[in-house]
């Protein structure tokens, strides 16, 4: 629906919430039937629906048509019904905990879910958010879908294709939109919601927090970085290729796109020479999967940071620029100074040498609210030694590089349950 009015909105929800009584009683297997055969659909690059998809995304998100045909299966694949049962499994114990009271030691339990969950989408990527929506089918609860008004094609048509496979499981959802600032609106969306979750800039959802007298779950600004031990740069070609898929995958658009490495010193490769093959082989990325159309804006902000990088080298610091020319598909900046900084995005990166990976407790600390994945790559043993420490910094998810972009569905998005978060349990002691 692209125009609603309050009243449109509140009949809506009541319909949501009527429609709800029946899923309740059905088995979680019949929606995760459900959901497989839609989600098969788009995994299909020959159906209807990844057509479409093909076609209208790369207008509405900027990315190139060749990123979009290589990250669709990408965001699609983990919403089978195995990997779904499986996390229910995982944070539930067992699905069937959804369906009615289960036996255990002394007693009984289950699950009640959220009557209503209201979820608030950010529009920086394609499939962002249809995780909550997903998770809220498989709950049982009905959703409002609010998404932005410049990213609703994949929301749309999940919910266009569920209609046509499940009608009584699409009667739960809807998928609305309307421009930000629309109060009347918003207190419409959010007063009969038991959970409303957000994502998007902190300053969004300082907007919201307060319009909320129920749960609230939010998902606000977030930086990741990768980390190179000194063994690892034996194999510094594959290093390099396997970093750089993690910048380019959404031309850096994620919470989970990688904006800084640190290359601890001492390996085959100086943290410098790593920086110039970074850089070699983002420009072979450009052949492959380009950058996209990106705003004036981070055309300008690339700019500067070009800029002030040459001039640091003209002015004698250890500082190297490689980038594409003569526009600004990739930008590598290496600098001798360890401090951590935040890149403008859009394949930017800098590269920053490291004595001893220790030292990242200092140098993260003013970052520490913000962070929420590492890349890393070393020998098996240090992976471990690094996973301790780096847990300890305040990030959420620590990965081998090359898969910073594709979390598995169990992956705990600011380090929250993806679904226990979101459930009352009740027990019956007998």
């Amino acid at each position: 629906m692209s125009s609603l009015s309050p009243t449109d909105l509140q009949r809506l929800i009541a319909q949501l919430l009527v429609a709800r009584e029946q899923l309740v009683r059905r088995p979680v297997q019949e929606i995760l039937t459900s959901i497989n055969r839609v989600v098969a659909r788009f995994l299909d690059p020959s159906s209807h629906e990844r057509q479409k998809l093909e076609i209208q995304l790369p207008l509405e998100t900027g990315l190139s048509p060749e990123m979009i045909r290589h990250t669709l299966p990408l965001i699609f694949r983990e919403y089978r019904a195995t990997r779904l049962q499986s996390l229910l499994q995982h944070e539930l114990g067992s699905p069937t905990v959804l369906d009615s009271f289960v036996a255990g030691q002394s007693g009984y339990s289950r699950v009640i879910s959220p009557r209503l969950i209201t979820q608030v989408l950010a529009g920086n990527l394609p499939g962002a958010g249809l995780d909550g929506v997903i998770f809220a089918l498989v709950l049982k609860s009905a959703t409002l879908v609010k998404t932005a008004s410049s990213a609703s094609s994949l929301p749309l048509h999940f919910a266009h294709a569920l209609a046509q496979i499940d009608p009584e499981l699409a009667s739960c959802l809807a998928v609305v939109t309307w421009s930000g600032g629309q109060t009347t609106l918003e207190e419409k969306a959010f007063a009969r919601a038991d959970v409303v979750i957000a994502s998007g800039s902190d300053r969004t959802l300082a907007a919201i927090r307060p319009q909320v007298h129920s749960q609230f779950i939010g998902y606000g600004h977030k930086v990741s970085f990768s980390v190179i031990g000194k063994e690892a740069l034996t194999e510094s070609l594959e290093v390099a290729r396997q970093t750089s898929y993690d910048i380019v995958l959404f031309d850096q658009q994620g919470c989970l796109s990688p904006q800084l490495v640190y290359v601890e010193e001492g390996g085959a490769v100086s943290p410098k020479g790593f920086a110039e093959l970074l850089g070699k082989v983002l420009a072979q990325w450009e052949k492959h999967l380009p950058r996209g159309n990106i705003p004036q804006e981070a055309s300008i902000a690339i700019r500067r940071v070009r800029d002030e990088a040459e001039w640091q080298a003209l002015a004698g610091k250890d500082t190297a620029l490689y980038a594409s020319t003569p526009g600004t598909e990739w930008t590598v900046v290496y600098e001798a100074n360890p401090t951590f900084v935040a890149s403008p995005l859009y394949r930017t990166v800098f590269v920053k040498p490291l004595t001893t990976f220790t030292h990242l407790d200092n140098l993260l600390d003013h970052w520490r609210p913000y962070l929420e994945a590492v890349g890393v790559a070393a020998s098996p043993g240090r992976f471990r030694e690094f996973a301790e420490f780096l847990g300890r910094t305040g990030v959420s998810r620590i990965c081998p590089i090359g898969t910073m972009q594709t979390p598995p569905l169990s992956w705990r998005h600011g380090g929250r349950p993806r679904l226990a978060d979101l459930v009352r349990w009740v027990r019956v002691e007998m």
